[in-house]
Order: structure tokens, then sequence, then C-alpha cells
């Protein structure tokens, strides 16, 4: 949704102004908001000349145009600079409205004018985002959706998901993501006992934003199509948008710790029965080569199920793409959007934390 504000200003000139000030900008929204405008036929103005263009973390945009101070932003950022009140009540009642469909409200306003524009993005999940919550959850995974969307926004994405309403945490800021994950790793340390399996905290995220609190979880995954700082701080990366991947690191995780103990549980008892024939006089020097040998073998074989099989990596080179293949493929490598954390993950043996992987795209309500 897009509504204009006031009289001053045509559809087209406030369409031109967002897409100015949200084209620089390296977030989903601003990617949604310059698709609508250009789907309106409305492309970035070369005449409009812009200066000191400043991210405002959880709020918005601020940018010098042709000499008048503009702002983009969420309500937070209305609020504090005391525009909202000026907002005529037709259009309150519109942005009411727009409240109801669970989509995140934005505004723009130029100095001297106020606000002169409203609209409403909305979020697609994507489509294995549920299969995925289901199967973390029947791991024992609980989640915690942290995000900076409106209450009544992250409600609706995060019931599409299968999440309930106290493991929905919305209006946070970057800083507020980062003291939650941090609570969460003091209090793991502060709770671990001997022959109890310790809890970790594991971070997923893909912005900007997101380093600081991949750099403190116990560990760090980071989307390939992100930020190249996201990236760089956390100790795995997925190479593509495919949600399906880290439920695999996980699952395999769990399949190579399984196989490890099994191994050393297995040398181990081999070892100790050798020895006990050798203490009793019924063992030689060749039965214990032969048992040291045979041990390795085992335990060689054992570690080779979890390499693929053939036909799994056969099937993976000659599957079909599809078109959401095609679009994740064009997106990872044509786009480098940081993004705010919102899930976070929580489980007996763990607590991982996922962000706003799981939305698909931003797109208008």
């Amino acid at each position: 949704h897009f509504n204009v504000v006031g009289t001053t200003r045509s559809r087209k000139e406030v369409l031109e102004y967002l897409a100015l000030m949200e084209a620089p900008a390296s977030h989903p929204l601003s990617d949604a908001i310059v698709k609508a405008a250009a789907n309106e036929q409305v492309t970035i103005p070369a005449h409009l000349e812009m200066k000191d263009h400043t991210i405002l973390p959880g709020e918005g945009i601020v940018a010098l145009v042709q000499g008048k101070q503009v702002h983009v932003g969420n309500q937070k950022l209305f609020e504090r600079l005391n525009l909202l009140a000026e907002l005529p009540k037709v259009d309150t009642d519109v942005v009411g409205e727009w409240t109801k469909v669970g989509g995140s409200l934005g505004f723009i306003s130029i100095d001297g004018e106020g606000i002169i524009g409203a609209y409403c993005v909305a979020d697609r999940i994507r489509s294995e985002a549920v299969g995925v919550i289901r199967s973390l959850q029947k791991m024992g995974i609980s989640i915690t959706m942290l995000t900076g969307d409106q209450r009544r926004a992250a409600l609706g994405i995060g019931h599409q998901i299968g999440l309930r309403d106290e493991d929905i945490k919305s209006q946070l800021l970057p800083e507020d993501k980062l003291a939650y994950i941090s609570n969460e790793v003091e209090a793991n340390k502060a709770n671990r006992k001997c022959l109890v399996r310790k809890k970790k905290v594991m971070m997923v995220g893909d912005g900007v934003n997101d380093a600081p609190a991949l750099a403190l979880a116990d560990i760090s995954v980071a989307m390939g199509e992100g930020a190249a700082l996201a990236m760089e701080t956390s100790d795995v990366t997925l190479m593509d948008s495919n949600l399906n991947k880290l439920l695999f690191i996980i699952q395999m995780g769990r399949r190579v710790t399984r196989t490890i103990i099994e191994n050393v549980m297995f040398s181990l008892v081999t070892k100790a029965i050798v020895m006990g024939f050798a203490f009793a006089g019924r063992a030689g020097l060749w039965a214990a080569i032969a048992t040291d040998v045979g041990s390795m073998l085992v335990v060689t074989l054992n570690g080779m199920k979890l390499l693929p099989s053939s036909r799994k990596v056969r099937q993976n080179e000659l599957r079909p793409r599809t078109v959401q293949d095609i679009r994740d493929s064009r997106r990872s490598s044509t786009s480098n959007y940081p993004s705010q954390p919102l899930l976070e993950v929580s489980n007996n043996g763990s607590t991982d934390t996922i962000d706003d992987i799981f939305v698909e795209e931003d797109r208008p309500c």
C-alpha cells in the first residue's frame, strides 16, 4: 500500500523521493520499495541531488535532498521526530487499517512540509520455512523470533511459521537483540553443571547489524547472499539461501558427534577386551596387531557412512532447476542485503538464533 499525504506533492514526486532515498540502502524493505516504484514507471530521479545519506539503526534513513532534510523510516522514527501527531485523521485511519494486515508501516517527510507519504510493506514467508521450523522443533529446539517489526506484523509472521506469542519478540533495535543474545549466553554459562549437557547459543544472520551478535554467539552462521561483514564474522557460511541447508548442517553435526562417540567407545572396548585376554595369557602379539588393525578398519568404515552416496550426488547434479532456485541464484549474485536478526533458537542441548532468513522477500501489502 502507498498513500500520498497532503496536496503539496504528487504521487509521482513522492515515489521519486522514496526511490532516491531507498536505492542506496542495503535492506530488503528498501529493495521492495524501489521495485514498487518501478512498477508505477517511476525511476530514480537524476535531477534531484542527495547528500549525507545516513542509516538510522532500527529507524530508517535521513539525507539532504535539494538542500532539505528528508526522513524515511518506521513509526518509531516519526514519533521521535514528533511528526506522527501531525498526520491528518483520514490518513491516520488508513494507516490503522494497514496495521491489521500485519505489514510494516513507513513514512516519508520533507523538512518544512511534514509527512508527505505513507506506505505498508509485508513479508512473504519462504516456502521451506514452515517445514524447517517444524523439523527444528521435533529435534527439541525451541525458537524465539527477534525482530524490529511492530508487534502485529511480528505476530503475523510468527504465527504463519508456527511460533507462539511468547516466542515472538518485536520492536527490537539492533542493540536490544545483541543484549538478548548476550543474556542467553551468560545464562547458559551460569547454569553449566557436571554431567549435564551444555547449552549453546547459535546465531544465524545475514546483515551488517547481525555482525556483533554473530561474534558474541557460541556458534554463528551467515547466509551466503548476506553482507560480507556477516560472513567474515560467522563460524559457518551457507553458500545459498536455501533454509534446508541450515537444517542439514545441524543434523550432520549431530551425526558426526554420534559417530565420533561410537568410534571412541568401540576402540576403548576392543582394547579393553584384548588387554583382558593378554593379562590372562590367552592373546599373543599377532592377536593384538590383528585387533588393532581390525578396529581401525571398522572405525574408518563407520566414519565413511557420513559421506553422501554417489546416487544422491548424481541426483543433486541432475536435479532440474526450479523457478525458486533461479530466483535465489540471481538474488545471491546481484544483491547484498543486510537484514536484522529475527529468530532465536533454544533447545535441550543448545540455544540457536535464526533471523529473517525465513522471510523470502518484502512486498507491498
